[in-house]
């Protein structure tokens, strides 16, 4: 039986790793020996009792492993605190309680013989990896800067008691004092106090005396998460704006108005499906700032309408045409809008696909989006003619809404030499429908069957009889628990902003007797 939680070392240092209890008894593990059990009540362990006990006894580590560098362990709980804790072995002092039945992608141990572990816990449906691995630049949730020359800043966990100074002109970097709490970071400066998660980038300011002011600005530089104070407003500035304000040096943008794609099957000399990128109908737009954005629906209807008319008015009489909400201008070269405020407006439409990609030094973005995409079968005597559309909205809605592709996708990411950030990530997807009978699914899965191969049947065989060898050859615990560790390779993904759109699918099936009937006859 395998167990459901392993312990990776991945580290350069032998670790011992033990559940937190509240219990007066405990249970120590041997590095290899894992049916060997000692039991001792906390008043027989004279010469263990100050590796296995935290400050103020708040709590006992119990079922300690030892685990050396670079193997597996198994892992079976025995109480349902669901923390553990670590030590150095050989060290006095152990680490702070984690939770290991909740994901966690990256926590930072104070500990005093090696300065820090990084856990992390991989969740999946059937088993829990949890790994410890040094120390890198970066790993720690915060870097704090005290830039000014004679304020001293006191900062700590927020539910924790424990206070730490940042004196001036001194750097600091910050752990969690409880991985289990609260991870948000509370700072006070004489009156005045503030709250931050570090997973955000924040600024603001405050008055020190009357004749001077601190500026403080969270934000990433690599991976590494800055909480700076200064009274240099240029320094904070510059943290907030340098990759903001970066001219893109590449520059990429296509555009395909239509594009058709036709299955056919050609052994059968038949077409099954026709898949269709179309563009949209007119768009009316307008350019309040920086780029254009589209009217809503009915706004673009009118505007359509009062076109036409304008169209069929003598020149001395066009002019201009009030819709809901606004006065636009369709007479003259260049069309605009003077109500509610003044822009320029053109008379447009979204193309079928469009992509566009900018990249600077420390900065690159990609907006993809897909208008329009449907599915038609054009098998004779088809049940639904149409496999595959979005779903418009209801009149009532889609009226006070703007034209929306079926799919768009924003990324935005910032990299250096040491890592790679995902500040902003959104993907949108409409409502779709998917209807499909018996006769198409048959004729898809008859184009893309390959025909039969005596050859690869064979190889199949030979593979079938070399797995079946190979479950029976016994194999060792702990390479297995290896193997098994081995799925937690991938590396970190950091987000500023994620925002996937809830995907609504409308399904339809049934059977086709025309179909069934043709294949008959």
């Amino acid at each position: 039986m395998s167990p459901f939680y392993t312990l990776v070392n991945k580290s350069s240092y032998e670790l011992e790793v033990g559940e937190v209890s509240s219990q007066t008894k405990w249970h120590y593990i041997s590095s290899t020996e894992v049916n060997e059990f000692l039991v001792l009540e906390q008043t027989g362990c004279r010469d263990l009792s100050s590796l296995l006990s935290l400050p103020n006894s708040l709590c006992y580590y119990n079922s300690h492993n030892s685990i050396v560098v670079a193997q597996c362990l198994p892992l079976w709980p025995e109480n349902g605190s669901g923390k553990l804790c670590v030590r150095v072995v050989g060290s006095e002092s152990t680490s702070q309680s984690f939770f290991f039945n909740k994901q966690d992608n990256g926590t930072l141990l104070k500990m005093e013989m090696c300065g820090g572990i990084i856990v992390d816990v991989n969740l999946s449906d059937h088993s829990t990896v949890i790994s410890f691995s040094d120390y890198y630049e970066g790993a720690a949730p915060a870097l704090l800067v005290n830039h000014t020359p004679w304020a001293t800043i006191s900062y700590r966990q927020s539910g924790s008691s424990v206070f730490h100074e940042l004196k001036p002109s001194e750097t600091r970097r910050f752990a969690w004092d409880d991985p289990t709490g609260v991870r948000m970071l509370r700072w006070e400066c004489r009156d005045h106090s503030g709250e931050l998660d570090l997973l955000k980038d924040d600024f603001g300011q405050f008055s020190y005396d009357s004749q001077s002011q601190i500026h403080w600005a969270s934000f990433l530089d690599g991976r590494q998460r800055v909480l700076i104070f200064t009274e240099d407003v240029g320094v904070v500035t510059k943290a907030r704006q340098a990759e903001e304000l970066e001219q893109s040096d590449q520059e990429v943008k296509v555009l395909l108005q239509n594009l058709g794609l036709s299955l056919i099957n050609n052994s059968k000399r038949q077409e099954i499906a026709y898949i269709g990128i179309t563009s949209s109908g007119v768009v009316w737009e307008m350019k309040p700032k920086n780029r254009w954005k589209p009217f809503n629906n009915k706004n673009i209807s009118l505007l359509e309408k009062n076109l036409e008319v304008r169209g069929q008015r003598a020149p001395e009489t066009q002019g201009s045409c009030d819709v809901t909400g606004s006065q636009v201008n369709l007479s003259g070269a260049t069309m605009m809008m003077r109500q509610p405020f003044s822009c320029q407006v053109r008379r447009n439409f979204l193309s079928g696909i469009q992509v566009e990609f900018k990249q600077s030094v420390h900065q690159r973005s990609l907006r993809a989006q897909l208008h329009w995409l449907q599915v038609d079968n054009q098998l004779p005597g088809a049940i639904f003619p149409i496999v595959f559309n979005p779903v418009l909205p209801p009149k009532s809605i889609a009226l006070d809404t703007e034209p929306k592709p079926f799919i768009d996708v924003s990324i935005i990411t910032r990299f250096n030499h040491l890592s790679v950030f995902s500040r902003y990530f959104m993907a949108l997807v409409q409502e779709m429908a998917v209807k499909i009978d018996q006769g198409f699914l048959g004729a898809i899965l008859a184009l893309f069957t390959p025909a039969a191969d005596p050859q690869a049947d064979s190889e199949k065989v030979e593979l079938l009889l070399t797995c079946e060898k190979c479950q029976h050859e016994p194999h060792t615990e702990g390479s297995c628990l290896m193997e098994a560790s081995r799925t937690d390779a991938s590396g970190l993904s950091y987000f500023e902003y994620f925002h996937i759109s809830p995907i609504k699918v409308k399904t339809h099936s049934l059977s086709s007797p025309f179909h069934l009937y043709l294949k008959t006859a």
